[in-house]
């Protein structure tokens, strides 16, 4: 084990790269050199200035253009990029440092282990079969981390999982055109913009990307195949549906869950309590402020957990998290902390 570690990072440098940028110097993670990488030919004009650095341990990095960037000059990728970015130089970099990505790039490469921390961290080891480790999407992790113990010590049957998505879910795109339509509407003028497939202004919409024949979406899809493989249990029948909400930052997810056989809830209290990073609140009345609470929180929160009034074996349960501090980033610092104690 060394005692600091080189690490490249890319993505949204104004989202998901600037939240893990804060845990990482929160966690004192053994940084020698960080790299903040962005594919200059994809930059405008116009926010060319804006990514020129970013501020890590109250001081400014220089981004680097990951076009003809040395790849050996690090130990860590962090790829919190889209699909096609990951697709472009995930190999490329996997051939000289550990990948850890967040795209869902490697959902059906059965080489590419999915691995959360606290839910199938033993599935870690298998790394080396081609130097890149996969992330489950920041939903499928709070959900995974909530049930991973339920899972384990009763087994479930069945998972409906309702998503309430918040608008950076497309990354500071996403925020500026939820602030941008607010205060179009509140001065009587027209929107403009595509982003989403609706405005987000005052409106909830089901659907986060396009959705395939069957009118389900990849992120839809996504979450149902991760569940499946971080709680090693392909027999799970999972739904679920994913809305974008008005809101800036944070996931809140409303979840219904089926048991093998009825479980006092105060038994399923206690799988929540022992679980790493859930926060349970305190009566089955209580549940999480997602402003003051959740937003720049690590941890996942629980609350409204009740038993179901149809069903013996049935539990319902209200889980937030914010997508980026835990989502993301506290998700793959954690998967890198453990990578180096044990493997580097």
């Amino acid at each position: 084990m060394k005692s600091e570690y080189n690490i490249a990072i890319i993505g949204d440098l104004s989202g998901c790269v600037e939240a893990t940028l804060e845990v990482l110097a929160k966690r004192e993670f053994p940084i020698g050199k960080l790299f903040p990488l962005h594919n200059e030919s994809e930059i405008d004009d116009d926010e060319e200035e804006a990514i020129r650095s970013v501020m890590f341990s109250g001081k400014p990095v220089d981004v680097i253009d990951i076009n003809g960037f040395d790849w050996q000059s690090v130990d860590i990728a962090f790829f919190f990029s889209d699909i096609e970015t990951t697709n472009a130089w995930a190999n490329i970099a996997s051939e000289h440092c550990v990948v850890i990505d967040n795209s869902g790039a490697f959902m059906q490469d059965a080489q590419v282990p999915l691995v959360q921390i606290d839910v199938n961290e033993e599935e870690l080891i298998n790394f080396n079969q081609c130097n890149k480790i996969a992330l489950p999407s920041s939903e499928t992790a709070q959900l995974a981390l909530a049930i991973s113990q339920l899972h384990q010590e009763v087994g479930l049957v069945r998972v409906n999982v309702s998503s309430y998505q918040s608008v950076s879910i497309a990354g500071k795109a996403g925020v500026t055109t939820l602030a941008g339509e607010t205060a179009r509407l509140l001065n009587a003028k027209e929107l403009k913009g595509d982003l989403f497939p609706q405005q987000t202004a005052f409106n909830v919409f089901p659907q986060i990307g396009d959705f395939n024949d069957d009118g389900i979406s990849f992120s839809e899809l996504r979450l149902v195949n991760e569940i499946r493989r971080l709680l090693n249990d392909p027999s799970i029948l999972i739904a679920s549906t994913q809305v974008v909400v008005p809101l800036f930052y944070g996931c809140a997810q409303s979840v219904h869950l089926q048991t093998h056989y009825p479980v006092d809830l105060d038994e399923v209290a206690q799988y929540l309590h022992h679980s790493e990073g859930v926060l349970l609140a305190k009566t089955v009345c209580d549940y999480p402020n997602m402003i003051t609470e959740v937003v720049n929180s690590c941890e996942v929160q629980v609350g409204r957990l009740r038993k179901d009034l149809c069903d013996a074996s049935g539990i319902n349960m209200w889980i937030c998290a914010d997508n980026y501090h835990f989502g993301v980033a506290t998700t793959a610092i954690k998967v890198a902390e453990k990578l180096i104690a044990s493997y580097l």
